[in-house]
């Protein structure tokens, strides 16, 4: 028996209901970028605003790129559920926040009309890094990317975020109070959104690109959640536990935290009856999250791949790639501003707690994905900002990093294929060198990635060494050097 309205109350006994009546739900709220993240965060915070009282929330999902999802939901009546894993105990609850999801190339019409809408007073974002069409170096809009060269052509029928978004302002009553809630991993993500979002519009309608600097808010936040991709096994067990066919089972760790800006343009819903932080700054929060868990995520990923280690929970608790992470986390913890009232070692601490749960599953592949619009962001800064010092452990996730992209294979020889659409033109850089040192040098000067400043000729050194240890022994020569 499948998820549906009717069938809720059939789902086992322990399951957490909606509790609400769900008929009587506006909607107030627009997401794009409607994957696993978005629907086990900030829709479990929509849904407590709504059950603390306030029905104006309901959310309108969008997907850019994948239809599966909305079909999905839709055969569902919007509903799904969330199944929170710590250690060997889980509970799973319905979710019933999302009243509408669409699929963009089939409904654009639909979702440029929500964006119109003046009861949509919020929408949020989780397109990814890579979503925002930022040049990596530059940080700013990457007029060449395929999406944004085709929006500009193609005005009103965008396939970007910034088009879609762009577009529906466009189309929006000047007196409509809007906030758009960025929730990507990017330090300053609302300021870094504004900025991309009126340089897009001012390429298509300056008026619109002043409307989106002065009129619109963008609130810069932190999420941390833990949300691996789904399997078969993960929602299989998921809906064991929720007794009813649920095609849109998601299966996340228990923590959750959403630190956010409290600069709003209009009303918002109450997300603090989930928990939610509202500060002045949230600057020293994105940086922590950013650099301690993005960061050793990512260095975990790609010793992980090279070790031929599937899962974060077995990578951390392999000896030589634990030890690896720890120092990753100590090298990222010395270049770190903590928020006032933060002790940083205590909150390392709990989190490689978080990265030992075994039950999320969670898969090195997925989070190496993408590493040439991520590492600029969650390693790169810490590099810079240590001015000559060494970092031993994340010079040594930097080379890892590098080796994966120049090598193409696990120590094992198998195969390594990451979803990162800027990898392939630094794997040529690397793969056209002719020494260890030579490797390092055209990666450094590879300005999409690491930009235009020179780099230290001794951080350069260090890498050729550590490559050349990769090279010649592997991971586990290079972790245990």
């Amino acid at each position: 028996m499948r998820l549906t309205q009717r069938n809720c109350c059939r789902a086992n006994p322990e399951v957490q209901q909606p509790g609400y009546d769900r008929s009587g739900l506006s909607r107030g709220v627009l997401h794009v970028g409607l994957g696993a993240f978005h629907r086990a965060h900030q829709a479990l915070y929509t849904e407590a605003a709504i059950r603390a009282g306030d029905r104006r929330w309901g959310i309108v999902g969008v997907s850019l790129r994948e239809p599966r999802t909305p079909r999905t939901l839709a055969a569902q009546d919007f509903l799904y559920s969330v199944t929170e894993c710590e250690g060997a105990a889980a509970t799973t609850r319905i979710v019933g926040a999302v009243v509408q999801a669409w699929y963009a190339p089939h409904a654009l019409e639909e979702v440029l009309g929500a964006l119109a809408d003046p009861g949509i007073a919020v929408v949020t974002c989780t397109v990814t890094e890579k979503g925002y069409c930022q040049h990596p170096s530059s940080a700013d809009l990457d007029t060449q990317h395929p999406d944004i060269r085709h929006d500009l052509a193609h005005p009103n029928a965008p396939r970007s975020t910034l088009g879609v978004l762009a577009a529906g302002l466009r189309r929006r009553p000047a007196g409509a109070p809007l906030s758009i809630v960025c929730c990507d991993n990017m330090p300053t993500n609302g300021d870094t959104l504004r900025k991309l979002l009126a340089q897009y519009a001012a390429l298509t309608q300056p008026a619109l690109a002043r409307r989106v600097r002065d009129d619109v808010a963008f609130p810069n936040t932190m999420v941390d959640r833990i949300v691996p991709a789904a399997t078969p096994v993960s929602r299989r067990d998921a809906q064991r536990r929720l007794g009813l066919r649920d095609e849109a089972a998601i299966v996340c760790e228990a923590f959750t935290q959403w630190v956010i800006e409290d600069s709003f343009a209009g009303p918002r819903p109450a997300w603090e009856a989930g928990g939610a932080l509202m500060t002045g700054d949230v600057r020293p929060f994105q940086a922590m999250k950013l650099q301690l868990l993005n960061g050793t995520h990512s260095a975990i990923a790609y010793a992980g791949q090279l070790s031929g280690l599937p899962t974060v929970a077995e990578a951390v608790d392999d000896p030589l790639v634990g030890a690896f992470t720890r120092g990753v986390m100590a090298d990222l913890r010395a270049t770190v501003q903590a928020p006032p009232g933060y002790d940083v070692a205590a909150y390392s601490e709990a989190l490689l707690q978080r990265l030992r749960n075994a039950a999320l599953d969670h898969r090195t592949a997925q989070i190496a994905a993408d590493g040439t619009q991520k590492v600029p962001m969650r390693w790169l800064p810490a590099l810079r900002a240590s001015a000559g010092i060494e970092r031993p452990w994340l010079e040594r996730a930097l080379s890892a990093w590098l080796h994966c992209l120049r090598s193409g294979r696990s120590d094992s020889g198998q195969a390594l294929a990451f979803d990162d659409p800027g990898a392939p033109a630094l794997a040529a850089c690397l793969r056209g060198a002719h020494s260890d040192a030579d490797a390092v040098g055209r990666a450094l000067a590879h300005t999409p990635v690491f930009g235009s400043e020179p780099w230290p000729a001794p951080l350069a050194d260090r890498l050729a060494s550590h490559l050349s240890v990769l090279r010649l022994g592997g991971a586990a020569a290079l972790l245990s050097s």
